[in-house]
């Protein structure tokens, strides 16, 4: 494992230990038992099965794409690629790992590496604009409704909103307009150059680098373009994996015997801090995350004089963050043993 990676997982070690001796100390023992003795385990488990589902219907979203160019993948290893993917994601600032190594474990599988980033960069795409149209949606049904509780919070959606949209217009500005996204980013990169913030003698790879960037997303455009049933899956699946991750929480809250607050209140205020966890550029958003979830739920997870913020924030994070980190170590050690009987791919071409 790369010293880099190393340090990142102790952050999340850190960010572990420090919420579960905040909890402790804020909620107390004898608050943090009775919230514990209130959880039904049956509804924790359904939250355990929520999670589940949201690795399937990445692991669908991503084979769908890998089929239609590559028809001898089997599932089996797209699931665990996608794993190891929602690992590296939260173990790297701003989730960027997990599409390099997914690429790398892919070959290993035996799937073209061509293929396998074209079906990736794919799935991009696809997961992008669905999120950018739902969270779009329930920002704009229930924005007026938070803004007047949480006016310094909302700002902060507001700009993780505002980041995942300009992702999805710079990819759709490289689908159709690639030539002068080209020459801008050319432009660019020679800006830094002159600048100084890029190295004269490097200056030439960094602008080769951008050029294939922007080769590899149009491409990729063209080629999700001609599919649009292969699209209509990508999205279905898309839409029921963010539904099934924004609703974990509920499943929580009612875990606890709580019932007073609806489903699409306690959804978008689980879309809310997706946005905000989008501005922080650490892994998982650690502090963030954490922090966002509690100013949000607050006041909803709070009933009969008693409040289940704290362990419900400590839940939550587990399964949506621990758990696939946890995932990942277990999963990593066989992967010599998974890959072994897979040839290796001969194709290299990006």
């Amino acid at each position: 494992m790369k010293k880099k990676n190393i340090i990142n997982l102790l952050i999340c070690a850190a960010a572990f230990i420090f919420m579960a001796v905040y909890i402790l100390f804020v909620d107390g023992v004898d608050n943090l038992l009775t919230s514990i003795a209130k959880m039904k385990v049956g509804f924790l488990l359904l939250a355990v099965g929520l999670m589940v589902v949201y690795w399937l219907m990445e692991a669908w979203g991503l084979h769908a794409a890998l089929k239609t160019l590559h028809p001898r993948q089997k599932f089996r290893k797209t699931l665990v690629v996608t794993v190891l993917g929602q690992y590296y994601n939260c173990i790297t600032p701003s989730a960027s790992g997990g599409q390099p190594m997914q690429a790398f474990y892919l070959t290993q599988f035996g799937t073209p590496l061509s293929d396998g980033m074209t079906a990736l960069l794919s799935k991009f795409i696809v997961y992008q604009f669905v999120l950018i149209v739902y969270t779009g949606a329930v920002l704009l049904i229930r924005f007026k409704a938070f803004t007047g509780r949480f006016a310094p919070l909302m700002m902060m959606v507001i700009f993780g909103f505002v980041i995942n949209a300009v992702v999805i217009v710079l990819l759709l500005m490289l689908a159709f307009f690639k030539a002068p996204v080209k020459k801008v980013a050319v432009w660019g990169v020679k800006l830094l150059g002159k600048l100084r913030l890029i190295k004269a003698d490097k200056l030439d790879a960094k602008t080769e680098e951008i050029s294939v960037i922007i080769e590899k997303y149009h491409s990729n455009f063209c080629f999700i373009r001609t599919k649009p049933l292969l699209i209509f899956k990508m999205i279905l699946y898309t839409f029921v994996q963010l539904t099934a991750y924004f609703s974990v929480s509920y499943i929580i809250y009612l875990g606890f015997g709580l019932s007073e607050t609806d489903y699409f209140t306690v959804l978008s205020c689980q879309a809310f801090v997706m946005l905000v966890s989008a501005v922080v550029p650490l892994p998982g958003a650690v502090g963030a995350a954490e922090g966002s979830y509690s100013l949000f739920f607050k006041d909803i997870f709070a009933g009969g004089g008693h409040s289940f913020v704290g362990i419900s924030v400590f839940i939550w994070r587990f399964l949506t963050f621990y758990l696939p980190i946890i995932m990942g170590l277990v999963i990593s050690p066989f992967l010599g043993k998974m890959t072994k009987k897979s040839a290796p791919a001969a194709d290299n071409t990006a």
